[in-house]
């Protein structure tokens, strides 16, 4: 079921997401911590950052599910593409990671096909516009 179609408010679905990992998260984090493989916790500056990583996480999620709301689905969908594609086009440029030739095609192949869908869907939307316009003028 998606998220645009549960009434319940999007606080109440990020609290039970949250009370269902955090119990798991914790357990790991806390036999890393025994284990030596946590050094992160050295300084509190390094902690807080981690804390508030956290924080900023949260929000951007209850932000997303609030807007997930309003927006259409066909929308939704093609802003789930940005983020990546951002991530691409700054690991590639400013952090000079290497774009294979298969990366790139995958990249080029799927945004044709988010060409296509577009096309497609506004096609769709003014026909359907016309064939309003011309119901409402007979």
């Amino acid at each position: 079921m998606s998220k645009k179609k549960i009434k319940a408010d999007s606080t109440i679905g990020l609290t039970l997401k949250t009370m269902v990992i955090s119990p798991i998260a914790l357990a790991y984090l806390v036999y890393s911590i025994f284990q030596s493989q946590i050094q992160s916790f050295d300084s509190i500056s390094t902690s807080l950052l981690l804390i508030d990583s956290g924080i900023v996480t949260a929000l951007q999620l209850l932000l997303f599910t609030k807007s997930a709301k309003k927006v259409s689905l066909t929308m939704l969908g093609i802003l789930q593409y940005i983020s990546p594609t951002i991530s691409l086009i700054g690991g590639v440029f400013l952090y000079h990671e290497v774009l294979t030739n298969a990366h790139f095609i995958a990249f080029v192949f799927i945004w044709c096909a988010l060409a296509v869908y577009t096309i497609s869907s506004i096609t769709k939307w003014r026909q359907e516009q016309m064939k309003n316009e011309i119901n409402m003028e007979a």
